[in-house]
């Protein structure tokens, strides 16, 4: 569904020939507004998106995991993991649940840097979606600053209008990632992403009746125990050890859109009571090399943003999406909100160190205590 434009945006010819561009390619390819999505992870790893996982799989994601301790007088919490499962024997509808959401191809397994029996990992992957936004990883980069994104004014970011992407590496790993937006007609938009560690729980979103979760709509705001000042006074940690940042709900005047942080710590629980944190690493994104003033191109390189990076073993999540109305000076946003966007993943283990051998380190000192004779014969 598209959005009325916001009125300073009015009178480019580029925004006319976006919006046009948009709408024709959305009737074209029969595009619908997706429901507003809580956190389904496309797995890089299984090349498939999951929504959920079944009890069993909870149960299996908790002996994984271990159980998230409890908060002393804070009800509603559930000790149990809904985090993604790591041994691929479980990877099947006992266990997970799957959605049709998604597009993956050139997965292409990675069957000899094992280091883990039974936890083999894809090493390249690329994912298609149709549901992205054009402001949604923009509009979490003013962390608890007010600000004006999509549709709303308030803080942080509405998480439905992120796009959640995880992987796990067995073992240490240089990891390669792009991500470009662009609206299926030779439009490309400004976007970025953002890197943690962990994973949060599926079906993690934002929503007024789960009071963990501050966002517009509530009557009044609820500071949420979970949160710390960091580092000075860390929030909890949950059972992957991590902390959530901290977000002022108890004498803030403004609206949440969110709690999606695309530069720092958060977290965040499903309607269950599964909560979960992730731990920022680095985020990916860079002015146009255009200067139209837009947040456009019709050059795909101008908006690629790419992160290559050194990753040890572990679970890791990526939150991508379009970057307009960000805190970086960007164009407003055009409020669309089903735009193509195209991920690349690729991991490729560190080589091991080459160990010296010990004749080697016996021909230096051989040399050395030549050159020391030699200094000593000519004095």
């Amino acid at each position: 569904m598209l959005h009325k434009q916001q009125p300073a945006l009015f009178g480019n010819p580029k925004i006319g020939m976006l919006k046009t561009a948009t709408i024709s390619t959305l009737l074209m390819l029969g595009y619908s507004q997706q429901a507003a999505a809580h956190v389904e992870y496309y797995d890089l790893n299984q090349g498939a998106q999951i929504s959920d996982l079944t009890a069993a799989g909870k149960t299996a994601s908790t002996s994984q995991y271990g159980a998230n301790p409890t908060v002393s007088g804070l009800s509603g919490l559930n000790t149990t993991s809904d985090r993604a499962l790591n041994n691929t024997a479980l990877w099947n509808a006992g266990n997970q649940v799957y959605t049709g959401v998604g597009t993956f191809s050139n997965a292409a397994a990675n069957t000899t840097s094992q280091t883990y029996t039974g936890n083999q990992f894809y090493n390249s992957n690329t994912v298609s979606v149709n549901d992205v936004t054009d402001w949604g990883w923009g509009g979490g980069t003013w962390g608890t600053a007010s600000h004006t994104s999509g549709t709303g004014t308030g803080l942080l970011e509405d998480t439905h209008k992120v796009d959640f992407f995880n992987f796990r590496v067995t073992q240490d790993s240089t990891v390669t990632i792009t991500w470009n937006v662009d609206d299926g007609a030779g439009d490309y938009i400004d976007n970025g992403f953002s890197l943690y560690k962990g994973l949060a729980s599926y079906q993690a979103h934002d929503a007024a009746t789960d009071p963990l979760n501050p966002t517009s709509g509530l009557s009044h705001k609820i500071q949420d125990p979970l949160d710390g000042s960091a580092p000075n006074n860390p929030g909890i940690a949950d059972a992957q050890g991590i902390a959530s940042d901290y977000r002022n709900t108890l004498t803030n005047t403004s609206a949440y859109l969110g709690q999606f942080n695309a530069l720092g710590n958060w977290g965040d629980g499903n309607a269950a009571g599964n909560w979960s944190n992730l731990q920022f690493i680095t985020s990916e994104h860079s002015a146009l090399a255009n200067t139209n003033g837009t947040g456009t191109s019709t050059t795909a390189t101008d908006t690629l943003e790419t992160l290559t990076i050194q990753l040890a073993a572990g679970n890791y999540t990526i939150a991508a999406a379009g970057a307009l109305g960000s805190a970086f000076g960007n164009a407003g946003t055009y409020n669309l909100s089903n735009l193509h966007g195209v991920l690349t993943y690729n991991s490729v283990p560190a080589a091991a160190a080459v160990p010296v051998p010990g004749s080697v380190w016996l021909f230096g000192s051989a040399i050395v205590g030549l050159l020391g004779m030699r200094r000593r014969q000519g004095q």
